[in-house]
C-alpha cells in the first residue's frame, strides 16, 4: 500500500471520528501551547536583558568608594570618598588594556524650566564617559574638554528629562536651573530605556565634571579632587578580569593599603551583573519548560489511550482488511499514522493557542515576548515525536490481532 493511501486512510478515521480525535489532542494543544507561552516569555526577557547590557556599554567595570563603619555597622558603597580624578588617571595610565578610565560624579537633584521641575540625576562627567557608555546624540552636542576646564555652565539632558521639563518643545538653547545655577542645554541624548535593575537610563542630566563640583553638588573639603565612581572601559571581555585585579593593585598601593587591611573601595563588572540575571532566568526558563513538558506527556498518554480504544470499536475493519490481503505492517503503519497526524494536528493548533494567548496575556502585562521559526519546528517536531512513541503500542496491538477470530466475532 502506498503512502498516500496510508495517508489518505488517517484523514478519513480522524474526520469520522472528529468529536474522539478532538478529546486525543486536548492534551497535545494544552502541552504544545504551554511550551510556546514560556518560550515565547523566557526569549523575550533574555533579550530585553541583551537589550539592556548592550545599552550599558562594552566590557565595563566600575569603581566605587569603599563603605566607611559607623556604629559597627557597615554603611552603603560610597559613603567614604576614597577615590579621587588623581586615580582615575593612574588607571589609565598604569593598567593594561585600559581604553577609558572616567571619573564621575553625580546626586539627585531637582531641575527647573520655567513652571515645570523634575527631580532627575545630576551628573557631573567628562566627555570620556560618554565614549565609555556608548551614549548616541539625538540632537547637539556632547561636552568636550573645553567646557570641562572652564567649568561651563552647559548640559546634556536625556530623553525623558526633555519630555517632563519642555514638554515636546525644543529643548536646545534653553536654560534648566538648578539651585541657584542656570544650565544651557546644548543636547539631547539618543533613548536608552531601562537597565537591568529597571533604572530610567534617559532620566538624567550631564553637565561638565568641574562645575558640578563648584556650582551645583560641590566638593569634599576634606577631599576637594574626590569623585563618587570611576567608569572604566576595557579593550575586551577578555581583558576584564585580568584588569580588574590590576585596577585592585594599583588602587591598594595609591592609598597605601598594605597586608590584609580591607580595600577603600570596591569593583563591579557591569556585564557579570547582567549575565547573572540572564543565567536565572534560563533555570526558570528550564523548570517551567519541564511542567509545560509534563502536560504534553500527560497529552500523549491521552492519544494512547485513545487510540487503543479506537483498536477495540474497529475490529471489524482491522479484520475485514486482514482477510483481503492487508499485511500486518499495514495495520501497524496505518493506526500509527494515525496517532502521529493527531499530534501533529495538536501541535499546530497548539502553537496557534500558545501564540495568541502569548501576544494577549504577556503583553497586556508589560512582559517583553518574542518568537522565532526554530521554536516553531521544535513543537510541531516534539508534537509529531510524541505521536510516534505513543503511538507504537496501539499500532502494535492492532497488528497483532487474528483476522479469522475477528471475523468470527463480527
Amino acid at each position: 500500500m502506498r503512502s498516500l493511501s496510508y495517508v489518505h486512510l488517517a484523514f478519513r478515521s480522524v474526520r469520522a471520528h472528529i468529536l474522539r480525535s478532538i478529546l486525543a489532542v486536548t492534551g497535545i494543544v494544552i502541552g504544545i501551547a504551554a511550551v510556546v507561552i514560556v518560550v515565547a516569555v523566557a526569549e523575550g526577557a533574555r533579550a530585553e536583558i541583551s537589550r539592556q547590557i548592550n545599552s550599558l556599554g562594552s566590557n565595563l567595570l566600575l569603581v566605587q568608594p569603599g563603605a566607611q563603619i559607623a556604629g559597627g555597622v557597615r554603611q552603603q558603597a560610597g559613603t567614604i570618598l576614597s577615590l579621587t580624578t588623581a586615580d582615575a588617571l593612574a588607571i589609565a595610565r598604569e593598567v593594561p588594556d585600559i581604553v577609558i578610565a572616567a571619573p564621575f560624579v553625580g546626586e539627585q537633584k531637582t531641575t527647573i524650566s520655567g513652571d515645570l521641575n523634575w527631580s532627575t540625576l545630576v551628573a557631573g562627567v567628562t566627555p570620556k564617559f560618554f565614549e565609555a557608555r556608548g551614549w548616541r546624540l539625538a540632537d547637539g552636542q556632547l561636552l568636550n574638554d573645553d567646557h570641562v576646564a572652564s567649568a561651563a555652565k552647559v548640559a546634556v539632558i536625556g530623553r525623558t528629562v526633555a519630555r517632563e521639563l519642555f514638554r515636546g518643545s525644543d529643548p536646545l538653547g534653553r536654560f534648566v536651573r538648578i539651585e541657584r545655577s542656570s544650565y544651557l542645554v546644548i543636547g539631547v541624548l539618543a533613548e536608552k530605556g531601562q537597565d537591568f535593575t529597571g533604572r530610567d537610563q534617559d532620566d538624567v542630566m550631564f553637565i561638565p565634571l568641574s562645575s558640578a563640583k563648584i556650582f551645583t553638588i560641590g566638593r569634599s573639603q576634606a577631599n576637594p579632587d574626590a569623585v563618587h565612581t570611576i567608569l572604566v572601559k576595557t579593550e575586551s571581555a577578555q581583558s576584564m578580569q585580568a584588569a580588574e585585579t590590576a585596577i585592585a593593585r594599583v588602587l591598594r598601593l595609591r592609598h597605601k593599603i598594605v597586608g590584609r587591611k580591607a580595600d577603600d573601595f570596591r569593583i563591579q563588572n557591569l556585564i557579570q551583573v547582567a549575565q547573572t540575571r540572564d543565567r536565572a532566568y534560563r533555570q526558570f526558563t528550564s523548570l517551567v519548560s519541564a511542567l509545560a513538558g509534563i502536560s504534553l506527556l500527560v497529552g500523549g498518554i491521552g492519544v494512547m489511550n485513545i487510540m487503543l480504544v479506537s483498536v477495540t470499536e474497529r475490529v471489524n475493519e482491522i479484520g475485514v482488511r486482514l482477510a483481503f490481503g492487508a499485511r500486518p505492517q499495514d495495520i501497524r503503519k496505518q493506526f500509527l499514522l494515525e496517532a502521529v497526524l493527531l499530534c501533529t494536528i495538536g501541535g499546530l493548533l497548539g502553537l496557534i493557542v500558545g501564540y495568541v494567548c502569548a501576544r494577549a496575556v504577556p503583553s497586556a502585562l508589560g512582559w517583553p515576548i518574542e518568537f522565532n521559526g526554530q521554536m516553531a519546528l521544535i513543537a510541531i517536531a516534539c508534537s509529531s515525536l510524541v505521536g510516534i512513541v505513543f503511538g507504537l503500542l496501539p499500532a502494535e496491538r492492532a497488528a497483532r490481532l487474528d483476522p479469522a477470530a475477528l471475523l468470527r466475532s463480527g
